[in-house]
């Protein structure tokens, strides 16, 4: 903080200032002993070489960090200049070129109370002491004392003015490293959330595609052994499914790794992958499996495309593991505003819980909302179950949730 403080305000004084300030005092003292008369030039540029070894034994302590501006603990160095320069300027009146330096220095350390006392003890100090040895009569010294007095005020307004920028700069840098600060950890809360959202992402593409084709793939191994004795040509059309199902998951594998869309609906409408899914649930489990359609088809988002896709995944496969059902319906409907896709089955059923643990459930809400839709499963004990799939098909723009803009290859495959 303090090194961006010092590097990104008015107030920071580098080298150049000290440059200076011993460079042009130096420059006022050899000048002195040119114009002074006789010992009064040496002994002036005696005092004006003080002047700069006080500076470098104490004023540039007090300069950084600015802490000590205007406290204080400047008041020695202060004192020490009015010490060193009073008598200067009585000596030698070429000392005076000596305030251009001397001057911002005091405000500097001092302040803008401190600084303008210190510049008033050096412009009063020499006339009051010509003053007081009878050197300068009163007459004469009247409108220098009103020009000190102008210039007095001048510098205290001046001061003032110039310590409330300085205080606004500090402020500015304060702020400016809080702002960078803040943008740093917005940054990386960013990264954050995306990370978090890409692993939900794949838990869901993993649920939703692997995972359920090994469930169908280990629950066909298991017919498959008990049928090799009895009934070899039923025992070859389910290893036939064993190698279509590990095939598509192989491409499907393949897809996610290279984040595209689902490799069903890479060569076939949504239509034709819904059909084809439940053609082969129904070949699976060796129960009646039908898809409906109903309406006119639209046009549908490829992001659409894919939450409809999944949800009849996911919803069959639960199906599966659970209903022990005998038929299954899917519907896909089109109505002008919204396209609704409901998986009924006759199993057994279950009572809902409002909170559902695992990722069935959940992952399709999660893919709806993330569309502006919603999922509703109705069931209970003995009546089967209806999980039914409700997605707008123009979502509020600028919906922070609404998913990527699918590619266009995926959006020129949408339902004629």
């Amino acid at each position: 903080m303090t090194e961006e403080r010092e590097d990104d305000h008015a107030w920071h004084v580098d080298r150049a200032w000290g440059t200076y300030f011993t460079g042009s005092t130096a420059v006022i003292a050899v000048i002195a002993v040119m114009t002074g008369d006789g010992w009064r030039g040496w002994v002036t540029a005696a005092l004006l070489g003080g002047v700069v070894v006080w500076y470098l034994l104490l004023g540039r302590r007090l300069l950084r960090p600015q802490e000590f501006h205007g406290s204080p603990h400047t008041i020695p160095f202060l004192a020490g200049l009015v010490a060193l320069m009073v008598p200067a300027l009585v000596l030698t009146p070429t000392a005076t070129f000596a305030m251009f330096s001397v001057s911002p220095l005091v405000f500097m350390t001092g302040g803008a109370w401190l600084g303008t006392a210190t510049a008033a003890a050096l412009l009063f100090g020499p006339i009051l002491f010509r003053l007081v040895s009878g050197s300068l009569p009163w007459e004469a010294a009247a409108p220098e004392l009103l020009i000190f007095l102008v210039i007095l005020f001048f510098s205290l307004w001046f001061a003032r003015w110039f310590e409330r920028v300085i205080v606004q700069s500090h402020e500015r840098a304060d702020l400016i490293a809080a702002l960078r600060t803040s943008r740093e950890e917005s940054t990386r809360l960013s990264e954050e959330a995306g990370a978090l959202a890409e692993r939900e992402r794949l838990a869901r593409e993993l649920h939703d595609t692997l995972a359920q084709g090994l469930t169908s793939i280990i629950a066909l191994s298991q017919a498959v052994e008990s049928e090799l004795e009895t009934d070899p040509d039923l025992a070859r059309r389910h290893l036939a499914l064993m190698r279509e199902t590990a095939t598509e998951n192989l491409a499907e594998a393949r897809a996610i790794v290279a984040a595209r869309q689902p490799v069903q609906l890479e060569n076939e409408t949504l239509e034709a992958a819904l059909s084809r899914l439940t053609e082969r649930f129904g070949r699976e489990l060796g129960v009646t499996a039908r898809l409906s359609v109903n309406g006119d088809p639209v046009f549908l988002p490829g992001a659409h495309q894919v939450c409809l896709l999944r949800t009849a995944q996911e919803a069959l496969a639960n199906v599966r593991r659970h209903a022990r059902a005998g038929r299954i319906g899917v519907t896909l409907g089109f109505a002008p505003e919204s396209v609704e896709l409901s998986v009924t089955d006759d199993g057994r059923g279950f009572t809902p819980l409002p909170d559902s643990r695992g990722h069935g459930l959940p992952g399709m809400r999660a893919r709806a909302e993330a569309l502006g839709g919603r999922v509703h499963v109705a069931s209970a004990a003995g009546t089967g179950t209806t999980v039914r799939l409700l997605l707008p098909l123009d979502p509020e723009p600028g919906d922070p949730a609404a998913p990527a803009a699918p590619d266009s290859a995926c959006e020129r495959r949408a339902v004629p």
